[in-house]
């Protein structure tokens, strides 16, 4: 979707500024010097101009490209305490199945594996940090038990 509006956009360009342009400089037929002289200023006018507005463009998809990617990592976020609820779910069931408890390191498999059948294109070792990270904020869970921040949600 990205890449269709980046070639939406060039073509608005091209029809706003070039064809214009173009069309402008194929029709002038300059009888005098000062005709010959404005003519390319004007080009060079409608040049400056086009160059402006395709770098006023780029900054406009460089913000919308920070919002989405804001929008993303709160979605990993979510499904990072997801995860690790659904960890924490399955431990407790084998706990209650086996009579042992499970091991940290199977819970952040477990986790890991939940956060890339939801997030297609998540680099594991991403979805590892995005757990630990959120792992600190979720009130009873993690190395202490006790300490966390509660997570406001």
């Amino acid at each position: 979707m990205y890449v269709m509006c980046r070639n939406s956009w060039m073509w608005f360009l091209v029809f706003v500024f070039a064809l214009p342009t173009m069309a402008f400089a194929a029709e002038a037929t300059a009888t005098s010097p000062m005709q010959d002289v404005l003519t390319n200023l004007m080009q060079l006018a409608a040049l400056v101009l086009a160059g402006l507005v395709a770098w006023a463009v780029k900054l406009v998809m460089a913000k919308f490209k920070i919002e989405i990617s804001a929008e993303q990592e709160a979605v990993v976020r979510k499904v990072a305490r997801d995860g690790i609820y659904f960890a924490e779910e399955w431990g407790a069931k084998q706990l209650k199945l086996g009579d042992r408890a499970v091991a940290g390191s199977d819970k952040l498999a477990q986790a890991t594996s939940f956060m890339l059948a939801k997030v297609p294109g998540l680099d594991p070792d991403a979805a590892q940090k995005a757990i630990h990270a959120v792992l600190g904020s979720l009130q009873g869970l993690g190395a202490s038990k006790a300490s966390g921040t509660p997570s406001g949600e």
